[in-house]
């Protein structure tokens, strides 16, 4: 039976360098993804709409979620579910701990908004980092429907993005990194066989 592929980081600039080719339609699309994010949430006024820095808390937490689902899709953070859970996580407590400045101070809400976000996401194995910003987005701004409309539209919209990256980039990336594991297995098998013979040489000549 084959042996399971894994996929490990490079190593040095030189292997990096490589799987660059990999990454430059991805880097591509991310920056595509967050431009338009950012129109829509200059398009409708959301700073004027909640408060100013709303938007630019919610594309800075949508950066680094782009960044991880397209530039590193084998990391841990970058899975759909993970990506999708955590979203949805931080809407809901960031919500409450919107309500819940009525009653007590800021750093306090902020304090309680992450430790249950954090708790949340690990029960529910949906660890995505950039989701604590939309948290705190929600508690500062108290986000209303549009902007959860688009934090909604832009979730699908990475998914989708992330689902065509997986059946064309990401799948050629991995079978090409497969060949290059069986072909490193062979090479070493076969450096293997020869020190078995060369060893068994010597022994039969002594």
């Amino acid at each position: 039976m084959e042996k399971e592929y894994r996929y490990r980081e490079p190593k040095s600039v030189k292997e990096a360098l490589k799987r660059l080719k990999f990454r430059l339609i991805p880097a591509i699309l991310a920056g595509l993804n967050l431009a338009l994010l950012v129109f829509f949430l200059q398009y409708f006024n959301i700073d004027k709409a909640y408060g100013l820095g709303t938007s630019a808390v919610i594309f800075t937490s949508f950066a680094s979620s782009i960044y991880i689902m397209f530039i590193t899709p084998n990391s841990r953070a970058a899975k759909n579910s993970k990506f999708v859970k955590s979203y949805a996580i931080a809407g809901v407590v960031g919500s409450l701990g919107g309500l819940g400045l009525a009653i007590m101070p800021l750093y306090a809400v902020a304090a309680l908004v992450i430790f249950f976000v954090s708790v949340l996401m690990i029960i529910t194995k949906s660890e995505h980092p950039p989701a604590a910003a939309i948290a705190f987005a929600f508690v500062l701004f108290r986000i209303g429907y549009i902007g959860i409309i688009i934090i909604a539209s832009g979730v699908v919209i990475v998914i989708a993005l992330r689902y065509i990256l997986e059946k064309t980039m990401f799948e050629v990336e991995r079978e090409v990194l497969k060949v290059e594991l069986r072909e490193k297995e062979k090479r070493a098998a076969m450096r293997d066989a020869k020190s078995i013979r060369h060893k068994r040489r010597r022994r039969d000549g002594r």
